[in-house]
């Protein structure tokens, strides 16, 4: 029995040297970081495309976004939940953007038509696509109606982060954030009240 025991602190303590030799090694904090750029790179750069309203400006935050996702792992700090963390950081470096250039603000007519324009290409339905393109458009007016408060809570939450998350990265308390997502469901069901989705 003395020397099982042995041999099972034996295997823990290698185990933990593995470990430690993993979390310091640059190809594990590289793999880690790449295999969280293919998974979130999407949500962060149309974040951050919604915020800045230039893609080629989004794109180089969401490449600034994940270098500091990299020096983050390569320091050996906690990350509980990478997307609110890289949320959070873009939205920082959106807000960088806006005191430089004042130079922030929500989707305009023209660009939004151009984003649900590229979106829509292979419906063969004529009838179909304009019913739809009908549909965004309510939509798109509905939006415009909520306060860029409820916008930002309903955007954050559609990305998947929690109330408490969400409060975090806007400097406001949960009940904000509970409220205004309530507001905008309310107004937004108002607006296609009586109509059946198909």
């Amino acid at each position: 029995m003395f020397q099982l025991e042995g041999v099972s602190s034996a295997i823990a303590q290698d185990t933990l040297e593995c470990a430690t030799r993993q979390a310091h090694d640059p190809s594990t904090v590289a793999q880690r970081a790449l295999g969280l750029f293919e998974q979130l790179r999407a949500p962060v750069f149309h974040y951050l495309l919604r915020k800045t309203q230039n893609a080629a400006r989004a794109e180089d935050l969401t490449q600034e976004t994940f270098l500091r996702l990299c020096r983050h792992l390569r320091d050996d700090r906690t990350l509980e939940n990478p997307k609110a963390w890289l949320l959070t950081v873009a939205s920082h470096l959106a807000v960088d953007i806006k005191r430089s250039e004042h130079n922030f603000r929500d989707l305009d007519e023209t660009t939004w038509q151009a984003i649900e324009e590229s979106r829509s290409g292979g419906q063969a339905n004529p009838e179909k696509l304009l019913l739809h393109q009908e549909r965004l458009d309510r939509l798109h007016k509905a939006v415009l109606k909520l306060t860029s408060l409820q916008r930002e809570c309903l955007h954050l939450r559609a990305e998947g982060l929690r109330y408490r998350e969400v409060a975090a990265l806007l400097g406001v308390s949960m009940s904000t954030v509970a409220d205004a997502v309530r507001r905008a469901t309310v107004k937004l069901a108002r607006e296609f009240e009586g109509e059946v989705s198909a």
